[in-house]
């Protein structure tokens, strides 16, 4: 009798999530991000980048990116970058180490969070989700399975910018790695985020929490500066 009631407990459950909306298609919704941030014409537009950063309790630090997806992250203590196939880290000794795939994932979010725009291309499907909420605000979600587990991107609703992304499977198979897109505002015919948050499940991790002090597009970059550099090696590039 015992088994019977709990069965008969489970499946009203049941009926229930299968009765919550799966929201809209994640085409309609992507559609209005793109229009949100500015349009793919104003997105493509965009060749290079480099974004000055202040690192709550940390040291200042300087993001390159090229597309479609070359990335380097510079501080005073380490370099890391990924030159479109390898990852690694130069440290402030001079010594070089190779990254395993996946770690360049969360300096693409930061140096080019417009990436996004163009999902279809690094995700083979896009589901569609209910609807939920962040900070009391609807969202928008879209869920786009990987080899481990999923990707959930969040939109809000009202203004269709991505507010969120909730990563597991593509850095980690165990934990959840969250980015916060916050204080969006326009340059150069786009909206970019000018507060960008790190958040992680892992014991050990670390979250960063990133305000832009300032970006500028369609800079002269030197192509060897996202490369593997040999120990010892300095690479620079930037505004000239």
């Amino acid at each position: 009798m015992r088994i019977f009631c709990i069965v008969m407990m489970a499946i009203p459950s049941a009926a229930i999530a299968q009765q919550a909306p799966a929201g809209r298609p994640p085409e309609a919704i992507l559609s209005d991000y793109v229009r949100a941030v500015g349009g793919q014409e104003a997105v493509d537009r965009l060749t290079t980048r480099e974004i000055e950063v202040d690192v709550r309790h940390a040291k200042d630090l300087t993001l390159y990116w090229e597309k479609p997806d070359k990335v380097l992250s510079v501080s005073k203590k380490e370099r890391t970058g990924y030159d479109g196939a390898h990852a690694w880290t130069l440290s402030s000794k001079s010594k070089v180490k190779k990254l395993v795939r996946g770690s360049e994932l969360p300096l693409e979010m930061e140096a080019n969070p417009l990436r996004y725009v163009h999902i279809k291309e690094f995700y083979s499907e896009l589901d569609p989700a209910p609807a939920e909420e962040i900070d009391g605000e609807k969202m928008e979600v879209i869920l786009a399975p990987n080899n481990l587990a999923a990707t959930k991107l969040y939109f809000d609703a009202a203004t269709h910018l991505l507010r969120r992304v909730e990563e597991k499977g593509e850095i980690s198979a165990y934990f959840m790695n969250t980015v916060d897109y916050l204080d969006y505002r326009e340059l150069d015919g786009v909206k970019m985020p000018y507060h960008i948050i790190h958040t992680t499940t892992e014991p050990q991790g670390r979250g960063e929490d990133l305000r832009i002090k300032e970006i500028t597009h369609n800079v002269k970059l030197q192509p060897e500066m996202f490369s593997k550099p040999m120990p010892g090696q300095v690479v620079l590039g930037g505004k000239r």
